[in-house]
């Protein structure tokens, strides 16, 4: 990446509260995705652009991430951590990290964004156009339930408008929302309010948009937000698929390091099972997340779902439609579990069960 752009802030301090109940016993950052924390997908994909200076803003348990990383030195990177007091908004958790910036421009990376989103050419086009401050932007088809940002022709913000009706929308006009992703001169950094709750995109934006030196940076490249356990579990399926770039393995299935597959048993199309998972015989896993530890009964299918660490699946049973499976809850035999449903984190649904 150009010299201009030097160091970074993950925003990782959220609860992660539409992915409970994964998120009862870590933080989101650190949920699995395929062979790794997903935290450290964001952080392959600034290495690849050569930033190795990353400040995680923290809240929800910080100690998790600060215990697997450490100082950032075996993963090529130097790590340094600051946490929130208080639930502080985006605009107030980058603020809070303001006393460790080094240089005159930071990235700033919501912690739940799946992007492999050009760096090189935001910081291109943000030094170009002179910007303060420089929004990712991806196209959607349908504008409804976002906060859409339109442009003026040379790409400065012209407007946010937040959940549009129809009428605002003009004929023709690219649906661009908000992607996560910032390139902020210091100086925005500056003006920000220090000591209470401040959001980046509803506060901050709009008055630098006022004073014409914030622009767009429209990009097809891949894109989501796992922030819902459907949108956890089509990451995992995109990594497998090399839909995205990352540093995971691709391919029809992905077994963690220990993971037992009984003769009978099958794995596949677009799963992946995590450390010392076992299926037992006859069991079939598609299109699915099995976390660490998990043990998958003998006979029993899980097609479209989501099963914890540590989880049991009762032999014969079946979940599938977006079933997420708590850690270490007991599914009894013979269940037939559909979604939407989530099993509490230790939950138990006994034998016999018909969720649907």
């Amino acid at each position: 990446m150009s010299a201009a752009v030097t160091q970074a802030v993950l925003l990782v301090g959220g609860e992660g509260r539409r992915l409970r109940p994964l998120t009862d016993t870590r933080p989101k950052p650190m949920m699995s995705l395929v062979d790794r924390p997903f935290v450290t997908h964001q952080l392959d994909h600034l290495s690849r652009h050569g930033i190795h200076d990353v400040i995680f803003s923290c809240g929800y348990r910080p100690e998790a991430l600060e215990l697997h990383f450490g100082d950032g030195s075996a993963f090529g990177m130097r790590l340094s951590y600051v946490v929130d007091p208080e639930p502080l908004g985006t605009a107030g958790a980058v603020k809070n990290a303001e006393g460790l910036l080094t240089g005159d421009r930071v990235l700033v990376f919501n912690g739940d964004i799946l992007t492999d989103l050009d760096l090189d050419a935001l910081a291109a086009q943000h030094v170009e156009r002179g910007s303060v401050g420089t929004i990712a932007l991806t196209p959607v088809e349908e504008p409804w339930a976002y906060g859409l940002v339109r442009l003026h022709p040379d790409r400065s913000v012209e407007a946010f408008l937040e959940k549009p009706s129809p009428e605002e929308l003009r004929p023709g006009e690219p649906f661009l929302i908000n992607a996560g992703t910032y390139l902020l001169e210091r100086q925005v950094v500056e003006r920000m309010p220090a000591g209470r709750k401040c959001s980046i995109e509803r506060e901050v934006f709009p008055e630098e948009a006022g004073r014409g030196g914030l622009y767009g940076f429209p990009s097809e490249c891949y894109w989501r937000d796992i922030g819902t356990p459907a949108s956890y579990r089509q990451a995992h399926l995109d990594v497998l698929a090399g839909s995205v770039r990352t540093e995971s393995p691709t391919g029809l299935r992905y077994l963690g390091p220990g993971a037992q597959v009984a003769d009978g048993a099958t794995v596949g199309p677009l799963a992946s099972l995590g450390a010392g998972a076992v299926l037992e015989e006859g069991a079939n896993v598609e299109r699915s997340v099995i976390g660490d530890g998990a043990r998958i009964g003998r006979g029993a299918h899980v097609t479209d779902a989501i099963v914890g660490a540590g989880a049991t699946i009762g032999e014969g049973s079946l979940l599938s439609d977006g079933v997420v499976i708590g850690d270490r809850a007991s599914i009894g035999a013979g269940n037939r579990l559909r979604g939407p449903l989530k099993v509490a984190t230790g939950g138990t649904i006994p034998p016999g069960t018909l969720i649907d």
